[in-house]
């Protein structure tokens, strides 16, 4: 991830609970599975998250990322 990439995702680009999909036609989203067990969390936030009850630093591999 380059840093434009990380300014423009906001925290979720570093979160433990963040993963990066893509659509049939290439555009990336950005899931919070932490929202799959707390509802007051966005299963997909508007970026950039600039603040977030759930943020967790994490490493890629936590995030399935290679």
């Amino acid at each position: 991830m380059t840093t434009s990439d990380a300014e423009r995702v906001g925290l979720c680009a570093a979160c433990a609970h963040a993963i990066r999909q893509r659509s049939a036609k290439g555009q990336a989203f950005w899931r919070c599975r932490q929202s799959d067990v707390d509802p007051r969390l966005l299963r997909y936030p508007p970026l950039p998250v600039l603040a977030c009850r759930a943020h967790r630093p994490g490493t890629p591999e936590e995030r399935g990322e290679r």
